[in-house]
C-alpha cells in the first residue's frame, strides 16, 4: 500500500509582507479626519451640555472616538515611513 505524500506549499517572504499602496493610504487618512472630527464634535457636545446624562454619554464618546483617531494616526504614520524607507 503507497502512501500519499503531502507537499507543503512554500511561500514566498513577498507575500507576507505589507504593502502601503495608495488606496490604503487615502482609507486611513480618511478614517482618521473623521474619527478626529467626531472627537472634537463630542469634547463640544461635552462642554455644552447641561444635564449629567449628556455630559457623560458625550464623555464616552469623545474616549472612544480619540482612541480610534490615534490608532488611525499610527497607522498612517507607519504607512507613511513605510513608503519613504521604500524609495
Amino acid at each position: 500500500m503507497k502512501r500519499k505524500v503531502k507537499r507543503n506549499a512554500r511561500r514566498t517572504a513577498s507575500a507576507n509582507l505589507v504593502r502601503s499602496n495608495k488606496r490604503k493610504i487615502d482609507l486611513v487618512l480618511k478614517n482618521l479626519i473623521v474619527f478626529a472630527i467626531l472627537f472634537v464634535l463630542s469634547l463640544v457636545l461635552n462642554m455644552g451640555s447641561s444635564k449629567e446624562i449628556y455630559i457623560n454619554l458625550f464623555a464616552i464618546f469623545s474616549i472612544i472616538f480619540g482612541f480610534l483617531a490615534v490608532t488611525f494616526l499610527i497607522v498612517f504614520l507607519i504607512f507613511v515611513f513605510m513608503k519613504a524607507l521604500k524609495k
